[in-house]
């Protein structure tokens, strides 16, 4: 086992038998997460996210594969102890209606001997806006989140395991829970496997990322390297309509390959993808369209959204010849 390596997930298959089919929710997946980093695990709902967790953490049954929990091989299906090391928060909370979040707290520390420093709690619950002294069952569901953040942030966990920690959640409250959680990894150095659906969360503070679609994993990368494989986007500003028009018939012939994502008057921004970026380049460049025609352009990578969707099949970028007839 890699002791650099924080998780270790090899060749993880897991079944759902119902009475009419069988169904593989995760299809023979393999991914490493290294210790101190931030991954994302980026997939939509049903994709097979939740099950994987549950794989590592041990809640499932008939779980095939092998799995390693900071350096060390465990059996997902016999294996409890490793949790000690592992901070959670699930998809969904089961939570004490009738306790509020300190009170859950104390009850979590004796039932799992974890100590914790119940200032810091209180700052973070203060943070987060959090009225520690109400109980579960009066709770809206952005505040019960809450206290299930407070909960995963009860130890130096070694790693945090996060499944959709943001749901309910306000945007400012969401952007401060990501500065709690930098500030956890600065002092503590734990390892964040973030689980979720929103592209943002993933691209503003995960390392890497892996994707998974219908159970099985179609990219693993570098969130920097992913957005530089993927499409890139020609932000073009033309004198005059017709000119904008006459530059659109021009390169549906020449690079057949673009794909308009946006158009206005005179404004327009072709999606390409990266071997083509040079041709786009020199028909940008010709005497014919320099200078009279384009009178700006900007280059930027595709954003992780567009490149989610490149895998999932949902662009709704329309070709050229779409737009141009």
């Amino acid at each position: 086992m890699n002791k650099l390596e924080a998780i270790r997930v090899d060749k993880l298959v897991k079944y759902y038998k119902s009475r009419k089919k069988v169904v593989k929710a995760v299809d023979d997946i393999s991914f490493s997460v290294l210790k101190g980093e931030r991954f994302g695990f980026l997939g939509p709902n049903g994709a097979g996210k939740t099950t994987t967790i549950r794989a590592i953490l041990g809640l499932l049954r008939g779980v095939e594969g092998e799995i390693a929990i900071l350096g060390k091989k465990i059996n997902p299906n016999k294996d409890t102890a490793y949790r000690n090391h592992i901070g959670y928060i699930p998809g969904e909370l089961g939570l004490d209606p009738e306790l509020n979040a300190i009170e859950i707290c104390k009850y979590l520390s004796k039932l799992y001997d974890i100590s914790f420093d119940l200032d810091e709690i209180l700052k973070i619950a203060k943070r987060l806006k959090l009225d520690v002294s109400r109980p579960i069952q009066v709770l809206s569901k952005g505040n019960k989140q809450k206290v299930g953040i407070l909960t995963a942030f009860m130890g130096d966990f070694e790693l945090l395991i996060l499944d959709e920690p943001t749901a309910g959640l306000d945007p400012l409250i969401q952007a401060e829970f990501f500065d709690i959680l930098k500030e956890k990894q600065e002092k503590t150095n734990c390892t964040i496997f973030i689980c979720s659906h929103i592209l943002s969360e993933v691209e503003n503070n995960c390392h890497r990322v892996a994707i998974i679609r219908n159970g099985k994993i179609v990219e693993i990368s570098d969130i920097s390297e992913l957005k530089q494989k993927g499409l890139k986007s020609f932000q073009l500003e033309f004198a005059s309509n017709d000119g904008l028009i006459e530059f659109s018939k021009y390169l549906q012939s020449e690079c057949p390959n673009a794909s308009i994502k946006s158009q206005s008057y005179t404004n327009i921004e072709i999606l390409i993808p990266p071997d083509k970026k040079r041709l786009l380049l020199n028909i940008i460049s010709e005497k014919k369209w320099a200078g009279e025609f384009i009178k700006d352009f900007n280059i930027n990578n595709s954003s992780l959204e567009e490149i989610f969707m490149k895998y999932y099949d949902v662009d709704n970028t329309q070709k050229l010849e779409e737009r141009s007839e």
